[in-house]
């Protein structure tokens, strides 16, 4: 069982949770209008310019993260220096702003993930989930998987964003942000805001001496869409698919949390999924008209809000909405309602077709419940004799356009994928032809890829076509790739997985890192797994791994390991 011990909401609402959540009943909002350098206008919740800077030590971003972790921490009661403690950082883009300073190791995740745990004393190499829209929710759900697997007693789950010209000139040359405050589930919305928030959730293992009553973690779910690196399933396969793995009883709900961005696409896709799930006559909300869109925040900060509804019987107004404007068969409002029950649903969706669900209870006292403290990533409980396919390719095995006409030859959207796409798409083709002989067609395999880099070498290009003002060219297609999970997402479609896929960076190649969330990944469904890294043409690996369901641990590390001597 995984239980909630605190947390911690830092946004231009406040800095503690509660501040957060008496804006929201107060329908507050720090929703401004804003100009580009190109004179078009976007509608953001972003902190005070005066509070915008970066320290010596650490980014506004890690100073961000930081005082909102150091919050929650403190009413959890536990020392973070502890070996038993681990942190795990969501977020889309982190310090990419220091790109146009010309400061690209300061720009990786994973430094930044490193210098946030290293404040706090704690020695494990920390894990930074960049699953587009979804990483608030993949890092909660990594979280409870390490928990229950025994592999911490306490996670410490971070979740972080800021904006900059890099992002915002990236939605707004996709056409995606609306000049006014959105409009989510309304007929005339136009399109997204933008936010900027830290929140930070502490999860145990262990029930709390001091709290009877808490949140714990019923279940959690990633599928993927299979359909399109930027686009949603027009029928709601993914979140659908995330909906019923939760085994939700819709008459103990008392709404959905949705991801709600106020897109075309986004909001009739999960009101579909909802519809098809049975939970038309659920509430939903949304807390994008407040906020905004806050990425690698969303789904921790939209988490604690909901805790918070829950507890004071609350379900959240929809701020904007005024008419339904989605085909779903969903209960929505702009205003607040009452609710006697005690359990909700978290759904979020993004780029790479990913797709993520949490169902959380609040929970009555720690008698009535009989915690299962197994790891179900030890050899003693797993295949831990499983034959493990593996690929190692670097620049040494020629280039990857010749390797693709070699070994694939017959998908040219190849030809439109970055790099980093590009090198996890072959190896993924030349490992399937290696396991051919286990790859039926009905066979559906997670993907969960690591890596240091991020997508920074897409980073970099598209920091090129906006840094000069007068010669200012955003690319769409390549802003796409600038989240390193579209990786993830090109295999998927490729091969149709509509099963779990993922994307973690480290601050260096970890086998045991690797091991131990490829096994966990594993215990739900036969996945590739590895490690694909690009950071130009001469510099560049991936070894991937296809890992039968219920495979150990120890004989994943085993096998990377066999690989990078």
């Amino acid at each position: 069982m995984v239980i909630k011990l605190a947390d911690n909401i830092y946004s231009p609402l406040g800095a503690t949770t509660r501040a957060n959540y008496d804006a929201v009943m107060e329908g507050r909002t720090m929703l401004r209008q804003y100009s580009l350098p190109d004179g078009s206008l976007y509608t953001a919740s972003l902190f005070p310019e005066e509070e915008r800077h970066d320290g010596e030590t650490y980014t506004f971003f890690e100073q961000l993260c930081i005082v909102s972790a150091s919050d929650a921490i403190a009413r959890a009661d536990i020392d973070p220096s502890s070996d038993r403690v681990r942190f795990f950082l969501s977020t889309t883009k982190g310090n990419v702003y220091l790109l146009a300073e010309g400061k690209e190791e300061r720009a990786l995740l994973g430094t930044s993930a490193t210098l946030i745990c290293r404040h706090f004393g704690n020695p494990n190499p920390p894990v930074v989930i960049s699953n587009a829209c979804i990483s608030g929710v993949s890092a909660q759900i990594v979280a409870m998987r390490s928990i229950e697997a025994g592999l911490c007693d306490t996670a410490v789950v971070i979740g972080c964003d800021v904006q900059s010209e890099f992002i915002i000139s990236g939605f707004q040359c996709l056409h995606a942000l609306s000049p006014d405050p959105c409009r989510p589930f309304d007929r005339d919305r136009c399109g997204l805001n933008l936010g900027e928030a830290a929140a930070t959730i502490v999860y145990s293992g262990q029930w709390p001496a001091t709290n009877g009553h808490p949140w714990v973690v019923a279940a959690g779910a990633m599928c993927n869409d299979a359909n399109h690196i930027s686009g949603p399933s027009r029928t709601g396969e993914g979140s659908y698919r995330c909906l019923q793995a939760l085994d939700i009883n819709p008459s103990e709900i008392a709404f959905v949390s949705v991801h709600g961005t106020s897109t075309l696409y986004n909001d009739e896709m999960e009101s579909i999924a909802l519809e098809r799930a049975g939970l038309s006559d659920v509430p939903l909300f949304s807390l994008k008209g407040i906020y905004g869109h806050t990425m690698g925040a969303a789904g921790v900060l939209e988490t604690i809000l909901s805790m918070q509804a829950v507890e004071h019987g609350v379900v959240f107004g929809t701020r904007g909405f005024e008419h339904v404007g989605v085909s779903g068969k969903v209960t929505v409002s702009a205003d607040a309602r009452t609710t006697d029950r005690h359990s909700f649903v978290k759904l979020m969706s993004g780029f790479g077709g990913c797709n993520a669900a949490m169902l959380f209870k609040a929970c009555p006292p720690a008698e009535e419940f009989v915690t299962n403290a197994q790891s179900p990533v030890s050899s003693e409980s797993t295949q831990a004799g499983s034959t493990l396919t593996r690929i190692r390719l670097t620049p040494s095995d020629g280039d990857l356009a010749d390797l693709y006409r070699t070994h694939v030859g017959d998908y040219p959207k190849f030809f439109k994928m970055d790099p980093l796409a590009r090198l996890g798409f072959v190896a993924s083709e030349m490992l399937k032809k290696l396991k051919s002989e286990n790859m039926a067609q009905d066979t559906s395999y997670g993907v969960l890829l690591f890596n240091r880099s991020s997508s920074l070498a897409d980073d970099k290009a598209y920091q090129a076509t906006i840094a000069d003002h007068a010669n200012f060219f955003p690319s769409p297609s390549l802003f796409v790739y600038t989240l390193p999970n579209i990786v993830t997402g090109e295999i998927a479609i490729r091969n149709h997985f509509q099963t779990e896929t993922n994307f973690m960076v480290l601050d260096s190649l970890r086998p045991r890192v690797i091991a131990e969330q490829a096994a966990l990944a594993a215990q739900h469904s036969a996945m590739i797994t590895g490690w694909v890294d690009y950071m130009d043409d001469s510099h560049y690996q991936a070894i991937l791994l296809m890992v039968p369901q219920g495979t150990a641990m120890e004989t994943i590390e085993e096998k990377i390991n066999q690989i990078i001597q």
